[in-house]
């Protein structure tokens, strides 16, 4: 099942202000060489920003961000929490879960729109999976 990222209202607003200054030089009808750095990062930005889901197949969590796709075995992972911590990652909200597994040094944040059914697949696929109280309240 296929869950699109939660986009909160700041990220909305940042990425489109930033796709539009991207065609600055294309609108002013100057520095056209500008445009070759720029229209890649406006692409990159419109990908990342309609391109960012997650899809819970049996055995397999699928992180897509943009072009990029991360695959995760479910078996694998351990333990769940919310948190809101800003590092980059393929999540367009704060509004994170916080995903440790074996197979990945370190931890994945997601930001699924719909957090229960989210939770609630990879908890069906993995019992072992240990949810942070924290986590399940605020959905």
């Amino acid at each position: 099942m296929y869950f699109p990222s939660k986009k909160d209202i700041w990220v909305i607003i940042i990425n489109w202000i930033v796709i539009f200054a991207c065609f600055i030089p294309l609108i002013m009808k100057r520095d056209y060489e500008a445009l070759f750095f720029t229209l890649p990062l406006a692409l990159f930005l419109l990908l990342c920003f309609f391109k960012t889901g997650y899809v819970v197949d049996e055995n397999m969590l699928i992180i897509h961000n943009g072009a990029l796709k991360k695959k995760v075995p479910i078996k694998d992972i351990q333990k769940m929490k919310r948190t809101k911590n800003p590092l980059a990652s393929p999540a367009l909200s704060l509004d994170r879960i916080e995903i440790t597994s074996h197979s990945h040094s370190g931890i994945l944040l997601v930001s699924p729109k719909n957090k229960r059914e989210f939770i609630s697949l990879l908890k069906e696929a993995n019992p072992d999976i240990k949810v942070d109280k924290n986590l399940t309240e605020s959905c």
